[in-house]
C-alpha cells in the first residue's frame, strides 16, 4: 500500500486528533486504492511504488502527490461511517465523551471539500507522471499506459487545455471521457482518415511522445474540435451548476441546482459552433499542408483536396495578348 501507517495518513489529511487506530482507516485506504489509483497508474507502477523502502527523487515526488490524493478520497469513503457506531445493537449516532455531532452544514462542507483536494490531487500527480513519463519505464511498458495515453484525450488536464471550463476537474472528466471517446471515431476519424487517425494514436502510446511539426497542429486542432464535441454530446446528460461541477441535489444547506435550460441551451449551442469552426480549421489545414512527404496518409485519403492554386481571382487574365480597351 502507499499508505502503511496511520501516521503517514495523519501527515497527508492534517487537522487529525492524535487518537486513532490503523485498523479503522486500513479499508477505506486499500478500497481508494483499488478504485482509484490502480485504474490510473496501473498495477505495475502501484506494484512498484509499494514496495520501495528507499525511494529514487522522482519516486518520492510522485509519492508526495499521491499520498495526498489517495488520503482524501479514502478520507471522502469513510466519513459517513465515522460519525456512526455500528453493532450487534444497531447503528447510533458517535457522540464521545465531552464531544457533540456535528452539524449539517459542516458535514455536508467536509464531504465537498475532500472531493475537491482528493480530484486536485489526484490531476496534480496524473499530470507530473505524464511529464516525467521516462523517469518511469515501467508505467510506459505497461498495458495500462497504452489504454490510458491511447486517445486524443486521455487526461483531464489535456481537455481542460482544450476546454479550460473544465478546470482540470477529473471528476468532470471522467463523466465525459466516454463521450470524447464516441467523437474520436465518429466525429474526428472521418476528417483526419483512418491511417492519420491510427498513426496518432500509434504515437501517442509510444513514450516518449516525438511529433512532427505538422502532426502537433493536427493534434491540437484535433482536441479543440473533439473537446467541444464531446461536451455538446454530453451536456444533456450532465447534472452541472454554473461552476461546471458535478451536483446531485439540492442538500437543503448550500442550494446548487443544475444550470437552468435557457442557458444549458446556449453552452449547448457554443460547444457546437466551436466543434464546427475547429473542425474547418482541421481540415483546412490538412488540405494546405498534406503532400506526398508531408502528412502523406491525409494526401492519400480520399477526402483530400488539393488547394486553388494562387493567382488572381476574377476579371480578365494578365496577357499582352488581349486588346486594349477604354471603360466608359
Amino acid at each position: 500500500m502507499l499508505i502503511n501507517d496511520i501516521l503517514t495518513f495523519k501527515a497527508q489529511v492534517g487537522g487529525i486528533q492524535k487518537t486513532m487506530n490503523w485498523p479503522t482507516w486500513e479499508p477505506y485506504i486499500r478500497g481508494a486504492e483499488i478504485r482509484h489509483i490502480i485504474p490510473a497508474i496501473g498495477e505495475e507502477l502501484y506494484d512498484e511504488l509499494a514496495a520501495v523502502t528507499t525511494p529514487t527523487p522522482e519516486q518520492k515526488k510522485l509519492l508526495d502527490r499521491l499520498r495526498p490524493a489517495l488520503a482524501f478520497f479514502a478520507y471522502l469513503d469513510a466519513i459517513p461511517y465515522l460519525v456512526t457506531a455500528t453493532g450487534d445493537a444497531g447503528l447510533v449516532m458517535n457522540t464521545p465523551a465531552n464531544t457533540a455531532n456535528i452539524t449539517k452544514w459542516m458535514y455536508v462542507t467536509l464531504v465537498k471539500d475532500a472531493a475537491a483536494k482528493a480530484d486536485q490531487w489526484f490531476e496534480t500527480a496524473l499530470s507530473w507522471l505524464e511529464h516525467h513519463a521516462d523517469q518511469f519505464p515501467t508505467w510506459t511498458a505497461s498495458p495500462s499506459y497504452t489504454v490510458t495515453r491511447g486517445r486524443i484525450i486521455a487526461s483531464a488536464t489535456e481537455w481542460s487545455r482544450a476546454f479550460p471550463a473544465g478546470r482540470e476537474s477529473r471528476r468532470l472528466f471522467l463523466s465525459v471521457r466516454n463521450y470524447l471517446h464516441n467523437s474520436e471515431v465518429d466525429f474526428l476519424m472521418p476528417l483526419l482518415g483512418p491511417a492519420l487517425y491510427s498513426g496518432l494514436i500509434t504515437k501517442l502510446k509510444t513514450a516518449p511522445l516525438t511529433l512532427f511539426v505538422q502532426e502537433a497542429e493536427v493534434l491540437r486542432l484535433s482536441r479543440l474540435a473533439i473537446a467541444n464535441h464531446a461536451f455538446a454530446e454530453a451536456i444533456p446528460f450532465l447534472n452541472i451548476n454554473e461552476d461546471f461541477r458535478i451536483v446531485s441535489e439540492t442538500d437543503g444547506i448550500v442550494n446548487e441546482d443544475e444550470l437552468e435550460t435557457g442557458r444549458l441551451n446556449a453552452i449547448l449551442k457554443d460547444c457546437k459552433d466551436k466543434a464546427s469552426a475547429y473542425a474547418a480549421d482541421l481540415v483546412k489545414y490538412l488540405n494546405t499542408t498534406a503532400s506526398p512527404t508531408v502528412l502523406p496518409d491525409y494526401y492519400h485519403y480520399e477526402r483530400y483536396e488539393a488547394p486553388n492554386p494562387s493567382g488572381p481571382r476574377g476579371g480578365f487574365p494578365n496577357d499582352p495578348a488581349n486588346p486594349y480597351f477604354v471603360l466608359g
